[in-house]
């Protein structure tokens, strides 16, 4: 399984519900049709910011379906709930699990 980890602000006047019910949209029009996508999440943060934990079969799946987001529905609604500056992601393949 591999896992894509977004962390991010929201943009100014962007409510936590307005980016659910976006991202909602997204993974019913666009995500649940990738090959290997599991599932998304999206998680709040102490300090007032988010996490979002994608959930692929593969990277390869991942990869694939990263080079096609020109493609999402409503995309620029999307990328607009984050704010400009604060997006840093990082990879995790699991190795073992117990």
């Amino acid at each position: 399984m591999y896992k894509d980890i977004i962390s991010y602000e929201l943009a100014e006047n962007t409510t936590k519900e307005q980016l659910l019910a976006i991202a909602k949209d997204i993974v019913t029009s666009w995500m649940r049709n990738q090959t290997g996508f599991i599932k998304w999440e999206i998680h709040t943060n102490n300090d007032g910011s988010f996490t979002d934990i994608v959930y692929w079969n593969s990277k390869e799946d991942a990869k694939n379906s990263e080079k096609k987001m020109g493609d999402i529905p409503n995309a620029a609604e999307w990328f607009g709930c984050y704010k400009e500056g604060t997006i840093s992601s990082k990879n995790l393949t699991v190795i073992g699990e117990f």
